[in-house]
């Protein structure tokens, strides 16, 4: 005869806002590390015809006891619920079903922790109290930990942990190193605190801008911080695919020469080309010299895996299910896992007029492109007509501004410095959403060679890259490359490189009062998608944007700056240029190779009367502007 099931209830009060009691119950895998539960060996997901997909997953009970089950995707709610439902096929137990409940009341945040567990046989029976029981009065205890200890750390969890063993002696050597680096003295100390004091799978997988937040600094400095901390030997860094998708990482390569060009995401069941802009995700772990740190895997369902995702739940086929729209200021979208049909959820103009939104979705997909949602939209009403059931998601479409992405890094100075070596494979290729590519030259470089001769002429070419180099790399940029007199230099945003590009064009009449002869300088700019390739054993790119790039900077005329007119559309571009006083002249030209002609606008620092062919006779302020 089967055994009834058991059921536990626990709640308790907190005096916590729901939304961080949220964080720290829905870092799932953090949580069962805390209250004692054994690492987990999930394998991929699997679909069954008709039902929504699963994981099988392996651990073994005190190091020695195997147990194995199938996972069902966890359903949640952000600040809400979630729940999570497990078969195991053996051992003492036969069926798992709990979660979380949150809600408000007088004193903040009342927590309901439920569990139901069906025992297989008499072992099961005699377990449940002592293993069940005691999870859940240690996941209070999680919540207790955190009210005595966070003393205002927003970012704290609880933790649970062996003093770890730290090689105190190597760490302050390679430290006294790190200090001889361009870095700020207090961010080599607040690592240094870092590494000691964290968690295991804190200081394995370590995101800079992350935990630049957590310590209120500069996100860029910190990333700095680390590729010097990882040349001395302090830490190592992998290079992470994700999903763009479900964001969670479905590979790990120690090198960019080990990068594959494809990668497949079980969950989503698609496969998907490597790009640097989003899905190349750069990671630090603690080097093992100075203290053997893993991430080990408790779980990998919970919400925090995937805090874009608001709302997670399934719907049988069949089935109509009513969803909450949450209350967010970001883009939301539909979307069902596994088939990844999208309907994106749009915003109306205010109104105090309730509309009711029904959607339907079929095997082909939704029965609508996009929804449009009044102010007065709480509800939308899915009705599940294929002959599947479905895990449906509400989701944001921005992705995290905590992601240290390879276009990001790749395009540092000092990451082209320090590892000079982390280039893709011969004949590799990876795509790249946006880059942004600097060309410069010199105005009359031939004539300074007959003027002074080829020894000193090219003593002051040499003093220029320097001086290019100098400023490209103060504004996050990188030089890619020589060409005779030309340079080619990358950035990953075109605010930086407008930047750069300024103060080059500001500083030039320095660095010519250090020579006898002056130099004129021509600037192009463009930015649009490329590809990068390993070329001659350097990290360089290749398609439309760098051809455009360099034609641009032939259009220059010296003493200027030529980019892009779609860069006036730019927020970011607008802010700095009201910052400084510019001549700004719109003018179209027909460059070599591309068809059509290109709008453009040309940038000086100070006006003056040149007869520009194909150039506009007014000069135009940025605030007049208007593409």
């Amino acid at each position: 005869m089967p055994l009834s099931a058991k059921k536990y209830v626990i709640e308790k009060e907190y005096p916590l806002p729901r939304s961080v009691v949220w964080r720290l119950l829905s870092d799932t895998d953090r949580l069962n590390r805390f209250i004692g539960l054994f690492p987990v060996e999930f394998k991929p997901a699997i679909t069954e015809k008709g039902n929504v997909f699963f994981r099988e997953a392996l651990a073994k009970v005190a190091g020695v006891i195997p147990l194995n089950w199938k996972e069902s995707p966890f359903q949640w709610v952000e600040n809400e619920y979630y729940v999570v439902e497990r078969h195991y096929h053996d051992g003492p137990l036969q069926h798992f079903v709990g979660g979380i409940e949150l809600s408000d009341c007088v004193t903040g945040t009342k927590v309901q922790l439920f569990g139901e567990f069906t025992a297989r046989n008499i072992i099961g029976v005699a377990a449940i109290p002592i293993t069940g029981l005691k999870s859940m009065k240690n996941t209070m205890k999680y919540l207790d930990d955190y009210l005595v200890n966070h003393k205002g750390d927003a970012s704290y969890h609880p933790m649970k942990q062996s003093n770890p063993k730290i090689n105190e002696a190597e760490l302050q050597r390679l430290k006294r190193i790190l200090r001889g680096s361009p870095v700020d003295p207090d961010y080599v100390e607040l690592l240094h605190r870092y590494l000691v004091e964290r968690a295991d799978r804190e200081v394995a997988e370590m995101r800079p801008i992350h935990i630049a937040n957590q310590w209120d600094a500069d996100p860029e400095q910190v990333l700095r911080l680390f590729l010097y901390a990882t040349k001395v030997g302090i830490l190592n860094l992998s290079w992470n695919l994700i999903c763009p998708n479900c964001r969670v990482s479905k590979a790990e390569y120690s090198s960019l020469s080990q990068l594959q060009e494809q990668f497949h995401c079980d969950l989503c069941g698609i496969n998907y080309d490597a790009n640097f802009e989003k899905y190349v995700e750069l990671y630090f772990a603690c080097h093992t010299a100075i203290r053997r740190a893993f991430a080990q895997t408790y779980c990998v369902g919970g919400p925090m895996i995937t805090p874009h995702v608001k709302i997670q739940k399934v719907i049988e086929k069949g089935k109509s299910h009513q969803m909450v729209i949450p209350k967010s200021e970001d883009q939301l979208r539909l979307r069902v896992l596994q088939a990844n049909h999208a309907v994106i959820l749009e915003k109306s103009s205010p109104t105090d007029t309730l509309k009711e939104v029904n959607v339907q979705y079929k095997d082909s997909g939704w029965s609508e492109s996009s929804i449009t949602l009044s102010a007065g939209t709480e509800f939308i009403h899915i009705h599940n007509d294929s002959s599947n059931d479905i895990v449906l998601v509400i989701e944001q479409t921005e992705w995290s501004d905590e992601v240290t992405t390879a276009a990001m890094v790749t395009a540092l100075q000092e990451f082209r410095d320090l590892f000079s070596s982390e280039v893709l494979s011969p004949g590799q290729q990876v795509g790249i959403e946006n880059v942004t590519i600097l060309f410069s030259d010199l105005q009359g470089s031939t004539s300074l060679y007959e003027t002074v001769g080829d020894a000193y002429a090219y003593g002051q070419v040499r003093r220029h890259f320097e001086f290019l180099t100098h400023w490209i790399s103060k504004n996050s940029g990188s030089v890619v490359k020589t060409i005779g007199d030309a340079v080619m230099a990358v950035f990953h945003l075109p605010e930086d490189g407008l930047r750069a590009a300024l103060q080059i064009q500001k500083h030039i009449s320095e660095f010519n009062e250090q020579g006898s002869d002056e130099i004129i300088l021509k600037i192009g700019l463009y930015s649009g998608p490329a590809i990068a390739v390993n070329s001659n054993d350097v990290l360089d790119y290749f398609g439309r944007t760098v051809n455009i790039a360099a034609r641009i900077q032939g259009q220059s005329v010296g003493d200027d700056i030529v980019f892009g007119a779609d860069y006036l559309d730019k927020e970011s571009i607008r802010t700095i240029l009201q910052e400084e006083e510019v001549v700004l002249q719109p003018f179209q030209a027909v460059l070599k190779g591309i068809n059509g002609s290109v709008d453009l606008v040309r940038l000086s620092l100070r006006d003056f009367d040149c007869d520009l062919e194909a150039s506009s006779k007014q000069d135009l302020s940025i605030g007049e502007y208007r593409t």
